[in-house]
């Protein structure tokens, strides 16, 4: 069953590459673990900053996390995981060794169940100076999974995210 969830956070992946295929990429560079895109979409410049965590068994997608910066100028943090969590039992998310951080799930789509939130400069700061982010799940059969994203070359992704809303 677990498998299952994890193909359809596959084909959402798929399905997200096909809404790009439709815009046009204006920019598209590597930092590290985090991959900064900027696409051209009904004649707006988005970019965002991401990082997909894959199942090392199976390969697929299990997670994405995703940092965009709104028009309002307001860092935008959002998470995807798999239909299979349960949406009652918050998120932690530890950056470290710091204290966890409970977040509730936000919506569900087709596709995947999403934490999003405004995030402030200082949360961003940790992201920074960390070194990993683990998030820990309760999946609906009552199991706890921890998924881990890697902060080697955030700080670069995050600044050049920041430098292309001027651009």
């Amino acid at each position: 069953m677990y498998a299952f969830y994890m193909r359809i956070i596959l084909i959402y992946f798929l399905l997200i590459g096909t809404l790009f295929a439709d815009s046009h990429i204006l920019e598209q560079e590597n930092f590290e673990a985090w991959q900064f895109t900027c696409v051209e979409e009904q004649q707006q410049k988005i970019c965002d900053l991401r990082e997909l965590v894959f199942d090392p068994n199976s390969e697929e997608v299990v997670s994405y996390l995703s940092i965009t910066i709104n028009p309002d100028n307001l860092t935008q943090m959002q998470i995807a995981f798999p239909h299979a969590v349960n949406l009652k039992s918050p998120v932690s998310l530890q950056i470290d060794e710091k204290d966890p951080l409970e977040l509730n799930y936000a919506y569900c789509n087709q596709s995947a169940c999403f934490v999003a939130e405004i995030i402030g400069e200082n949360f961003v700061n940790f992201f920074k100076a960390g070194n990993q982010i683990s998030i820990k799940i309760l999946l609906l059969d009552n199991r706890e999974a921890t998924i881990t994203y890697s902060l080697s070359g955030f700080t670069a992704g995050y600044n050049k995210l920041s430098s292309s809303i001027i651009n």
